[in-house]
C-alpha cells in the first residue's frame, strides 16, 4: 500500500509532549493520524498530520516477581519480549505483523494471535493504559496491579478502537512465567478433515496454548502443507509431560502421523508475518462450531481471499483481502451480522477503512454509545481514525 505524503510528522519524546502536540492540533482543527512503527497500518489519508510513538519506548517497573510489566506504547514487540525472556519473564501476544510491531499499536488494532485460544486477545494482557485524549488530556484507565480494576472496562473499550478514543501512550501488561517446555506440531488434510480433527481434541479435552486451521493458501506460504490441504496447527507450552501429553492428545484426534514438528515458536513467527502480509486483514467473531461457515462466507463475498487463519477455540476466523475491497467486505459485514459474526477490519488501506470503519453493523444502542464516547474523547474530532464509516 503505497505511503500518502502527511502533511507534518510529530516524534514526542515524552508524555507531556505527546500531549502537547495533541492538545496543538486540537487547537488548530487539524486531523491527526497516529503511527507506531508504521508496518500495520502503513499509509496515510492526504492533509493529514502524523504523531509518532516511536520515542515513547520505555520498559520500567518490571518485577519478574509481580509478573506485571509497564512499557511505552513505542516499544517494539520484539525488543520487549526479549528483555522479558531474559528474566525469565513472558508475554503471550502474538499479533499477526511484523514482530518488530509496536505495543501501542498492537493493543489500538486489538489484533491477537494463535495464543489467543488459551490466554486470550490483547485487552486480555492489559492491567491499565495511560491515554492521551484528543484533547490533549492525560487519562489513566485501570492500574497496574492484577487486584485493581477500577475503570478497566474503559480500557477495553480504547484496545482495539483503533485510537479513535486517544493515544495510548503507556501500557500496564500481566505477564506469565516464560514456560519451560514449547512444542508444536503440524498435521494437514481437507478441509472438512480439520474441522473434525479440531472439534474432537477440544471435545477430548485439549487446551492447548494455541490451536489454529489454516486454508490452503496460508498452508503453502508457511511451508505447512502443499496443494488444497488445510493445516491444523497446535502449540502446547508449559512441562515438558504437560507439552508431550497435550501434543499427543491432538495427535490422537487428528488419526495420522504429524507433517512437521518443531520447538520454541518457530513455526509461529512466519504466521505473524504472512498474514501480516495481506493487504486488508479481517476478523470474523464466530463460533468453534461455526467456523467452516463464517471461512465459506468470507470465500463468498470476497474478490479473491487471499488466506484464511481460524483460531479455534474461539471460534476467530481472520481472512485475507486485496486492498480497495470496501464493497466487498461492507457486504459480508452485513451477511455476517445477522448471522451474529461481528466482522471487525484489523487492517486496510486508509480509502477502503473510510469506507468500512474498524467496526461496523453494530446494534443501533451500540452503535449510539460508540459514537458518544467517541465524541467524549475527541470533542474536536481530529483523531483520523475511522472506527464507524
Amino acid at each position: 500500500m503505497p505511503a500518502a505524503v502527511a502533511a507534518a510528522v510529530a516524534v514526542p519524546a515524552d508524555l507531556a509532549a505527546l500531549a502537547a502536540a495533541i492538545r496543538d492540533a486540537a487547537a488548530r482543527r487539524a486531523a491527526l493520524a497516529v503511527r507506531g512503527s508504521g508496518s500495520w497500518w502503513t499509509d496515510v489519508p492526504p492533509d493529514v498530520e502524523v504523531v509518532t510513538t516511536t520515542r515513547l519506548d520505555s520498559v520500567s517497573d518490571f518485577n519478574p516477581a509481580d509478573l506485571v510489566v509497564t512499557v511505552g506504547a513505542g516499544t517494539p514487540l520484539d525488543r520487549l519480549a526479549a528483555t522479558l525472556s531474559a528474566r525469565g519473564a513472558w508475554l503471550p501476544f502474538d499479533p499477526p505483523g511484523p514482530v518488530s510491531r509496536t505495543v501501542g499499536g498492537a493493543l489500538a488494532s486489538g489484533s491477537g494471535g494463535p495464543l489467543a485460544a488459551h490466554f486470550g486477545p490483547a485487552r486480555d494482557h492489559v492491567l491499565g493504559l495511560t491515554m492521551v485524549a484528543g484533547d490533549g488530556t492525560v487519562t489513566r484507565l485501570g492500574g497496574r496491579v492484577v487486584k485493581n480494576v477500577a475503570g478497566f472496562d474503559l480500557a477495553k473499550l480504547v484496545v482495539g478502537g483503533g485510537g479513535a478514543f486517544g493515544v495510548i501512550a503507556q501500557a500496564h501488561l500481566r505477564l506469565r512465567a516464560r514456560p519451560r517446555a514449547d512444542r508444536s506440531a503440524v498435521w494437514t488434510g481437507t478441509r472438512a478433515w480439520a474441522a473434525e480433527a479440531a472439534a474432537s481434541a477440544l471435545a477430548a479435552g485439549a487446551t492447548p496454548a494455541a490451536l489454529e486451521v489454516a486454508g490452503p493458501a496460508l498452508a503453502r506460504a508457511l511451508g505447512w502443507a502443499d496443494g488444497d490441504r488445510w493445516a491444523l496447527a497446535a502449540r502446547a507450552v508449559g512441562t515438558g509431560a504437560a507439552a508431550i501429553e497435550e501434543i499427543e492428545t491432538i495427535a490422537r484426534a487428528a488419526g495420522r502421523p504429524a507433517a512437521h514438528e518443531a520447538e520454541g515458536d518457530a513455526p509461529w513467527t512466519p504466521w505473524r508475518e504472512a498474514v501480516g502480509r495481506w493487504p486488508a486483514v479481517l476478523r470474523l467473531g464466530a463460533s468453534p462450531r461455526d467456523w467452516p461457515a463464517a471461512v465459506a462466507l468470507a470465500e463468498d463475498h470476497l474478490e479473491r481471499l487471499l488466506g484464511a487463519s481460524v483460531t479455534v477455540p474461539r471460534g476467530t476466523v481472520r481472512v485475507g483481502a486485496d486492498a480497495g475491497s470496501a464493497r466487498a467486505i461492507q457486504r459480508l459485514r452485513l451477511e455476517a451480522a445477522r448471522r451474529g459474526w461481528p466482522l471487525t477490519v484489523e487492517r486496510a488501506d486508509a480509502a477502503t477503512l473510510a469506507a468500512t470503519g474498524v467496526w461496523g453493523a453494530l446494534a443501533p444502542t451500540v452503535e449510539r454509545l460508540a459514537r458518544a464516547l467517541h465524541a467524549t474523547f475527541d470533542p474536536a474530532g481530529i483523531l483520523a481514525a475511522p472506527l464507524l464509516a
